[in-house]
């Protein structure tokens, strides 16, 4: 099937959802959310994972339109559709789908559903609260992707840590959230815990590419592209690993977990830990090679001031697949960014700090090591409430031993037109 024919399927689908799901809410409310954008985007730096290089920036890929300064540009369109419905003010079903059009080398056209799930939330007290989700989500562990649909309400690009989160992290999950907070009062607590599957894969992209900074979203059943790297190749250490890596995976079914602590003063303050476990059988191999990733992290918010508000979340954690007494692969990795933003929601002003940094401890096939960090600096404009209009910019350093030329310096600049519905 071409990949005209696949979105067009997929489009059809959903209209086909909208058409039962608005017979059903004679029994419920069904409401229908989302957003489409068009960017115009120009990028400078080594040709993209995706198009076969080494650079991290999903643009990148001698497909556009080149300047005489080296730059490239490229258009990138996408639409985004939730829909949501509650046969009842404790159930919801939500189901989250996505069409892209890009660059050539990106696949240059896709659709796929992002999330789906059923969220129950029953009455317990008038000071706490019960959420469980069932389904294909976001686990809640990002401090800076707070918007709908997992959108960031203060850059275009997400931060590294996010940036991974939304490419590998899509697990199948059955989450329960407990929140406290006792009436007139502004402090309250929450805790999360979850078991989940399809995150097999949790860590192939990480380790073999390394850190990267952008805002795509994989699809369930979604194919990413590795790198060049010669172990990867017919007859090479890792060559029984298929193409690409398919992030929503479950290959092993060993269920993984996540737990999560969350303290916030209203609006003004927050403070969140958690940690994760794929617990991934790393001497596994089906296509794709199973991984074992585990990880901490610790995060919050502070708005000092009425319109200024700072972000920051730091994590650490080790990913490896195969067998010690042969060619495998063990990375420790760590991250951090510090995000400043001023303003409301008709304007806003961000500027983030990025660093990363992986460190190869297998010492066999070639070196996972990887070094670097990234300034993000966003202007965010909403003449309208249906429109949203943004200017980005974007500067990555990283230092990859694996590569060719292991100095990697990544440059775009991408405006926006946001509609939403």
């Amino acid at each position: 099937m071409s990949t005209r024919a696949r979105i067009s399927t997929a489009l059809g689908a959903a209209a086909l959802a909208v058409v039962v799901l608005a017979r059903a809410s004679a029994a419920g409310d069904l409401t229908a959310s989302g957003f489409a954008l068009a960017r115009g985007i120009g990028v400078e730096g080594p040709t993209s994972w995706l198009a076969g290089g080494f650079g991290r920036l999903a643009e990148s890929g001698r497909g556009g339109v080149e300047s005489a300064g080296g730059a490239e540009w490229v258009a990138r369109g996408e639409m985004s559709l939730a829909l949501d419905w509650r046969p009842s003010p404790r159930w919801t079903v939500h189901a989250h789908g996505l069409a892209r059009a890009e660059p050539t080398h990106a696949g240059r056209a896709h659709a796929g559903v992002t999330e789906a799930f059923v969220e129950f939330r029953p009455e317990l007290t008038p000071s706490t609260s019960l959420r469980v989700r069932l389904g294909t989500l976001f686990l809640p562990t990002s401090r800076e992707n707070t918007g709908p649909l997992w959108a960031s309400p203060y850059t275009l690009a997400f931060s590294a840590l996010d940036t991974w989160m939304g490419e590998e992290m899509r697990p199948t999950a059955l989450e329960v959230t407990l929140r406290h907070k006792d009436p007139g009062r502004e402090d309250a607590l929450q805790a999360t815990a979850a078991l989940f599957g399809g995150a097999d894969t949790l860590g192939a992209l990480l380790a073999w590419r390394g850190w990267a900074m952008g805002d795509r979203l994989v699809t369930m059943g979604e194919s990413l592209r590795l790198p060049p790297l010669s172990s990867l190749a017919p007859g090479g250490a890792f060559g029984r690993q298929r193409a690409g890596t398919t992030p929503i995976a479950e290959l092993d079914g060993r269920p993984g977990w996540m737990a999560a602590a969350r303290w916030s003063h209203g609006e003004r303050a927050s403070l969140q830990a958690w940690a994760l476990d794929n617990r991934g059988d790393r001497l596994l191999h089906r296509g794709q090679y199973s991984w074992r990733t585990r990880l901490v992290s610790l995060g919050g918010t502070l708005a000092p001031w009425p319109r200024l508000v700072i972000v920051t979340d730091a994590a650490l954690g080790r990913t490896g697949m195969g067998p010690r007494d042969d060619a495998h692969v063990d990375v420790d990795f760590r991250t951090a960014y510090v995000l400043a933003s001023l303003g409301g929601p008709r304007a806003r002003l961000s500027a983030r700090y990025d660093v990363f940094r992986n460190v190869d401890r297998d010492h066999t096939a070639e070196p996972d090591d990887d070094d670097g960090h990234a300034w993000t600096l966003a202007a965010l404009w909403s003449p309208a409430r249906w429109l949203r209009l943004a200017l980005e910019g974007v500067r990555l350093v990283a230092s990859r031993a694996a590569a060719p030329d292991p100095a990697i310096t990544d440059r775009r600049v991408q405006g926006e037109a946001r509609v939403r519905f």
